[in-house]
């Protein structure tokens, strides 16, 4: 058994390996891709080293330095566990290659143990970067012995595979659940959405777990609550005991515990798991049809129609994409309940800033969430080996990705208005500005839709083996989200700062401005871009 799960590992890593394919690969565009987003990739892994290095020098400061294993196993362990949970479906469940892999002679164990391996390979770099950076910190700080280094990269792999279980076990229940209801789709949408939310939420009560004034309350607060937590996660303190304390139980508990987890969960996914993939595969087949009158409907509008159907029809398009919307909805309806002073409260930790003095923001503000990824970023690639299907088709590329984006904006355009309108209420905003505000969204929302399928076209990638690599990890995906980040907390900082000195109308006019001439140099590069492919 094995043997069959380190054959079906290695074919799975070497078929989707960056480096098998730029050595391979004798396609010059394709290989500029896959170089652009590595150094995507890099950027990344760079902020992830900084970010964990402040941290360190933090807690080495405020006398926390043996704390630095237990928050170093409890990001892994959120990270792990919330990434994993939205991949799962599309990395064990209902995967592209599953008819193929059935047909083999392995075993659902093996198969579904062997997918997991793969997800966790392709995920280990990250955990890495946290662990390690956090090692050098603890290194730095205390100077241990150089066992210590070997022991701290070793239970990393154990530290970060754990969450990554629980997440698969979690996933497969969702699934199991949802696909005892004729609309499991929905179901596991709404689960799933359900707990994003949450742990999106859940960064403001860790906020207030550590906010304080005095530096010897808040060392106080983190050596309490990672003591806490260690007792409700029992792997943290495992980890943070074998490499402070030079523990060897803690280090053989989550060994053991990691491969326990391991045989147990995937003999539980083997139980059901012809059952499940089976439901989700035929579900379609079981709705009754109904001939109704046909509508005709313009290129562009069937187009549209079609990537709303992918949209709808994929739990991980939809929940990776679709996350910022529900987030804006949400923003705009805890406004009218709860209070806009309250939320501004909570996000700026108290600072005595008003919901007038931020007005002007709240355009950008709320593209900060419905702008996070539009599906164009995407959408190009995921139509996959099938894309000379379109192409032959007798439609014009305005016909194809103008469709693409006018989905797109079937999605943004409500929530980013909603939202926006909500808080202006909220915010006892008048009716011009209010007015003038949801016509910047507009604009926002037609940029960021044009910039994703720019981005999207530029770093097209049609030889995919799941979606999961264009939805979260495609280059197109990380080159549009930090400029476009960027670009929105430079503009929602100057327009507080310029309304007072120009006022608020002229702000809306010179941003939109700004985003229409953005608009129309993306677009032009769409339509060049379009000629290529």
């Amino acid at each position: 058994m094995k043997n069959k799960n380190t054959v079906l590992l290695k074919t799975l890593l070497k078929s989707t390996s960056i480096i098998n394919i730029l050595q391979t690969s004798k396609d010059k565009k394709k290989k500029g891709r896959l170089i652009g987003g590595i150094v995507g990739m890099a950027l990344l892994y760079a902020m992830i080293v900084f970010y964990c290095i402040i941290v360190s020098i933090g807690y080495a400061q405020n006398g926390l330095a043996d704390k630095m294993a237990s928050m170093s196993a409890l990001l892994i362990g959120l990270i792990a566990f919330v990434f994993t949970l939205i991949k799962t479906n599309s990395y064990l469940l209902n995967f592209k290659e599953y008819d193929m892999l059935m047909a083999l002679p392995f075993t659902e164990k093996t198969i579904v143990g062997s997918k997991f391996l793969y997800m966790f390979v392709k995920s280990l770099p990250w955990y890495l970067t946290i662990s390690l950076s956090f090692m050098v910190g603890y290194g730095m700080a205390v100077s241990p012995a150089w066992y210590v280094y070997l022991l701290w990269i070793v239970l990393t792999i154990p530290i970060s595979m754990i969450p990554m279980l629980f997440a698969s076990l979690f996933g497969f229940l969702v699934a199991r659940v949802s696909a005892a209801f004729k609309h499991w789709k929905a179901v596991q949408a709404v689960l799933l959405f359900a707990f994003v939310g949450l742990t999106f939420m859940s960064r403001f009560f860790m906020e207030k777990l550590f906010r304080d004034n005095e530096v010897s309350d808040i060392v106080e607060s983190v050596a309490g609550t990672t003591d806490k937590m260690g007792k409700y996660y029992p792997p943290m303190a495992w980890f943070e005991d074998s490499v402070t304390g030079k523990s060897i139980s803690g280090a053989l508990l989550l060994i053991g515990v990691a491969i326990l987890l391991f045989e147990v969960i995937f003999f539980i996914y083997s139980r059901s798991y012809k059952k499940i993939n089976g439901t989700m595969k035929t579900g379609v087949a079981r709705r009754k049809f109904k001939l109704k009158e046909q509508k005709k409907k313009s290129a562009v509008r069937a187009m549209a129609m079609k990537e709303l159907k992918r949209f709808t029809g994929s739990i991980n398009y939809l929940v990776n994409m679709g996350i910022g919307y529900v987030l804006a909805l949400g923003l705009g309806i805890a406004s009218l309940f709860v209070g806009l002073e309250k939320i501004i409260g909570v996000v700026t930790e108290g600072a005595p800033i008003t919901g007038t003095m931020i007005l002007p923001a709240i355009p950008f503000f709320v593209y900060l969430m419905t702008g996070m990824i539009p599906t164009t970023t995407a959408s190009p690639s995921l139509e996959g080996k099938n894309y000379w299907i379109i192409k032959s088709l007798p439609m014009t590329d305005f016909d194809i990705y103008g469709g693409k984006i006018l989905a797109n904006l079937y999605i943004s355009l409500p929530a980013q208005l909603i939202s926006t309108l909500l808080l202006c209420i909220s915010a006892k905003a008048g009716v011009i500005e209010t007015v003038g505000y949801m016509i910047l969204g507009v604009a926002m929302c037609l940029f960021s839709a044009i910039f994703g399928c720019a981005s999207g076209l530029h770093f097209m990638r049609l030889d995919w083996e799941n979606e999961i690599e264009v939805i979260k990890q495609g280059a197109g995906v990380m080159i549009y989200m930090f400029p476009n980040m960027i670009l929105t907390l430079v503009l929602m900082v100057g327009s507080i700062i310029l309304s007072t000195i120009i006022g608020k109308t002229f702000v809306v006019i010179a941003a939109l401005f700004l985003y229409t001439i953005l608009t129309v140099l993306f677009s032009l590069r769409i339509k060049a871009l379009a000629k290529k492919r």
